[in-house]
């Protein structure tokens, strides 16, 4: 068998956007979890920007076989912004990841011009109301740069679940105040998703690794309609931040990008062509990724 298809097996996906959802997306929950299972992949993760997954996540199990398929919740505005609440019973619903505000952060409007979709790669059927335009987009430091208390509490539930804290498109400054809040929390799995794409150099990068948080290279920051890094730079900076502390995950579903498993796939022989070792890659996305959603 080709070595890229080989790689798949027992493949892990944190990051996977499906349908149904307020973005048009190319697959649904059961599809993309019919996909991967046929890849021969082990597990992936849903991730929705408006709505908890945790629902889609149990009824796609029950209907897919032979894959294990997770759920998540992000923090934006449709499930009250930063809310304890809504995290506490997502938890209870069996969610593996918490996501920090996405595109209704505030960082989100710096990085693509506005708020609550993505500008013109990924809106909203009919747009978004005026009443939703004019809400205040999600800042996580006050002006004397203190965190939320919202996040210490979110913390501390993730702590106690051992679930993965996910950064979201939060900005570097507001990380670095996470961690040093996490670490109080004993928070144990803590994932920067496409740092390309949320504009983190790779110094940034390194030293997020160094605090211990798993840095998530996506395919989507090598796709022409979000891309922020060549595969030669993709490659050098795995190199040198070192596989241990990284995962590779799709963050596909969108219709201008590949359907999940093939942009996975893409990636890994991009990486072999690149010179990464089977190990590495492995690491990268078996290994790491697995270690996140079940120990």
């Amino acid at each position: 068998m080709r070595q890229d298809l080989e790689l798949m097996y027992g493949g892990v996906d944190i990051h996977v956007h499906q349908g149904p959802d307020l973005y048009e997306r190319i697959q649904d929950h059961n599809e993309v979890a019919r996909a991967a299972r046929t890849a021969g992949m082990r597990a992936i993760c849903l991730k929705c920007h408006n709505f908890p997954t945790a629902q889609m996540a149990l009824t796609t199990a029950k209907e897919v076989s032979g894959i294990d398929v997770f759920g998540s919740i992000v923090c934006n505005l449709q499930v009250g912004g930063v809310n304890p609440n809504a995290v506490e019973a997502a938890i209870k619903y069996g969610v593996r990841q918490i996501y920090l505000p996405t595109i209704d952060s505030t960082n989100h409007q710096k990085l693509t011009g506005v708020v609550g979709q993505h500008g013109t790669g990924l809106t909203i059927k009919g747009g978004l109301s005026d009443y939703t335009l004019k809400q205040p987009r999600i800042d996580l430091l006050d002006a004397d740069g203190t965190l939320m208390p919202e996040v210490g509490v979110i913390l501390d539930l993730v702590g106690q679940a051992n679930v993965i804290f996910n950064f979201g498109h939060v900005a570097f400054e507001e990380m670095e105040a996470v961690i040093a809040e996490a670490k109080k929390h004993k928070v144990k799995k803590l994932v920067v998703d496409h740092p390309f794409f949320s504009k983190l150099d790779v110094q940034q990068q390194q030293t997020l690794a160094d605090h211990g948080v798993y840095v998530n290279y996506t395919a989507g920051e090598l796709l022409p309609r979000w891309w922020r890094v060549s595969i030669k730079d993709f490659a050098g900076a795995i190199r040198q931040i070192g596989p241990e502390r990284m995962v590779l995950s799709s963050d596909c579903g969108q219709l201008h990008n590949p359907p999940e498993v093939e942009g996975l796939r893409i990636v890994c022989q991009l990486l072999l062509e690149e010179g990464l070792d089977e190990a590495a890659i492995k690491r990268m996305f078996h290994t790491n990724p697995a270690d996140l959603l079940y120990e």
